[in-house]
């Protein structure tokens, strides 16, 4: 990693807080009170007095001299997470040849971020706040529920000769899992342009009136919800940043919507197995099995595809599955 000098060439009337400021990617909040003043005998050009965040003077007011705000990256592998589950877990071996158990958590996972890397912008809004990106863990699965059990038939256990090879011995078992689902951001790609940052769609929307993360999300049944699994009505595109004159800016700021607000659809699978073994001698055996997976053809919907206000009609909508249609198997094995 390279150190770079702050740029120290744009003073504030106050100095150590406009430093704090150029160290917040953007400086949105300049005003004709805390302007900058732009010493050119750093190099910078002329001298001049930036009272507006504007596309035009984004470069101005880079964090570092030298190094737009369109090349700034924060490299910062301090990312903090918190998980707080409940977890149980039920077994029982039954006597008649049925073991089953069942595990349930309620968690919630915290984080600012929910990937390893630490290079390039990963966080929402102020590159370099992570407070601003601070919501749901990508991962964050509220509820989940699994239980599976294996059970060995009893039929024709007890008969002998050919109808017990044949009929008696097989085994079937089953795995069901039920799941919350997972969080998403809707962006505004048009917002935080006074910051120029140099990653796409890391802007959140503005709430309109009487929203929140709350009532953000529409209402129903999953599939009646494919179209907008969000309200479009919920959100508007960020608010362009006034002028000191109070005239209307080139460049946006920043929306209020919170990262990982919006649940996604839930999922649900069972699989299903039946099989058999056949003795043929001592040390020679066959093993037939069947595999249901996804047994009812049960669609589970991803998150939505298209996260960005600006997307018109197809904002939120679910466009694809996760995991399988019901897919069966069939398969042998000899063993000696």
């Amino acid at each position: 990693m390279v150190a770079v000098e702050p740029l120290k060439s744009c003073l504030s009337q106050d100095g150590l807080k406009l430093m704090s400021w150029e160290w917040r990617l953007g400086l949105v909040g300049i005003t004709l009170g805390a302007p900058h003043e732009c010493d050119g005998s750093r190099g910078t050009g002329a001298s001049c007095v930036i009272v507006n965040s504007t596309a035009e003077n984004a470069a101005a007011r880079a964090p570092f001299l030298g190094i737009a705000p369109a090349n700034f990256e924060s490299f910062a592998p301090n990312s903090d997470s918190h998980y707080h589950a409940l977890q149980a877990t039920v077994a029982h071996h039954f006597a008649d040849g049925l073991y089953w158990q069942s595990a349930y958590t309620w968690s919630k996972s915290i984080d600012d971020v929910s990937t390893a890397t630490v290079a390039f912008d990963s966080r929402f809004n102020d590159q370099t706040n992570a407070r601003d990106s601070r919501g749901l863990s990508d991962f964050d699965r509220r509820h989940r529920f699994v239980t599976s059990a294996v059970y060995e038939l009893p039929f024709f256990a007890h008969r002998e000769g050919l109808i017990r090879t044949v009929a008696g011995g097989w085994e079937v078992s089953g795995v069901l899992t039920l799941q919350s689902g997972s969080p998403f951001t809707p962006v505004d790609s048009a917002g935080g342009s006074a910051y120029s940052f140099s990653s796409p769609n890391l802007a959140t929307p503005t709430f309109a009136p009487g929203f929140s993360c709350a009532n953000a999300a529409t209402k129903g049944g999953v599939e009646s919800r494919l179209a907008h699994f969000a309200d479009p009505n919920a959100f508007v595109p960020d608010a362009i940043v006034p002028l000191a004159n109070g005239a209307p800016g080139d460049a946006t700021g920043l929306g209020n919507v919170s990262r990982n607000c919006i649940i996604g659809p839930p999922q649900k699978n069972l699989d299903f197995t039946l099989g058999k073994t056949f003795l043929l001698t001592e040390r020679q055996s066959l093993r037939f099995r069947t595999d249901f997976f996804n047994l009812f053809n049960h669609p589970s919907f991803a998150n939505p595809s298209s996260l960005d206000v600006q997307s018109g009609s197809s904002f939120a909508r679910v466009t694809s599955v996760v995991g399988t249609p019901r897919l069966i198997q069939f398969s042998l094995k000899y063993s000696f």
